[in-house]
């Protein structure tokens, strides 16, 4: 959400492990804040779905990324990144912030979500400190258009520059661009007055779920198992019922044959008595 410059330096400095709250000047969210929860509610809930089972990917929501360690104050919190190849659970659940001189790679993905407050430095200030880390990717999601001038932008890191990937309209009215470090597209669609965003998954084709809509089809494709399992267990059940009473009755038709065949041997007994 928010930036501290970089400060001169004329020697390097011991690595500042003070929180990035007391590294910025404004750790606070600002008033409208809330303008960004649903975008990041989606896109974010999406990226943890998609990478849920892949332990060398970090994906990040509003965490500090310290991007020199030598300089107090190097510090920027994105709305979200993404890193690839790194250790994400150590990061995760041991680590204050992910600081590039520490892991090595920087975020191959860079979102910030639109707000009044925000909007200037994430145009400016931030898309700089963005470039200069090496950031591969850097978007900019703004539900309603109007503090970034444009709902959707994704931009490529090209010899230190950013330059925008294509956008694409649909039929319908959608706006898509493609992020080739996460093989997403992002989509733009207005409903009833109101812009939202949707995930897709750029070589299936299909629409990638929230975390919780992940939750709730896996949840679904369980019970369904479940109830296959079930049915098949009663289907078996069943077939060994029968089993049970196809060899009952052959056992019993082998004990009249066999009472039939003693009834006949004593018949013949009785007439060579006669």
């Amino acid at each position: 959400m928010t930036t501290a410059g970089a400060k001169a330096s004329s020697a390097p400095a011991a690595v500042d492990e003070r929180p990035w709250y007391d590294l910025i000047d404004d750790p606070e969210p600002p008033e409208d804040a809330m303008q960004e929860f649903r975008i990041l509610h989606v896109v974010v809930s999406a990226l943890l779905a998609r990478y849920d089972d892949d332990p060398t990917t970090l994906v990040a929501k509003r965490s500090n990324l310290v991007y020199d360690s030598a300089v107090p104050g190097s510090v920027v919190a994105p709305d979200a990144f993404v890193v690839f190849g790194v250790d994400a659970q150590t990061i995760e659940f041991y680590r204050r912030s992910y600081r590039i001189d520490e892991w090595g790679p920087p975020p191959a993905f860079v979102l910030e979500a639109a707000s009044e407050s925000t909007a200037t430095r994430d145009l400016g200030e931030k898309r700089e400190i963005y470039a200069r880390m090496g950031a591969q990717e850097y978007w900019r999601l703004d539900r309603a258009g109007k503090y970034y001038g444009e709902p959707l932008v994704g931009e490529r890191l090209i010899d230190g520059e950013y330059a925008r990937y294509a956008l694409h309209t649909e039929s319908n009215g959608d706006i898509w661009s493609r992020s080739e470090v996460l093989g997403v597209d992002f989509y733009y669609r207005v409903e009833d007055g109101i812009g939202r965003f949707l995930l897709r998954d750029s070589k299936p084709g299909e629409w990638l779920n929230t975390l919780s809509e992940e939750i709730a089809a896996h949840a679904e494709t369980e019970a369904a198992r479940q109830d296959e399992r079930q049915l098949r267990q009663a289907a078996e059940a069943r077939a060994q019922d029968e089993r049970q009473l196809r060899q009952s009755a052959e056992a019993r038709a082998r004990e009249a044959e066999a009472r039939n065949q003693e009834l006949q041997a004593e018949l013949e007994r009785l007439r060579r008595q006669q």
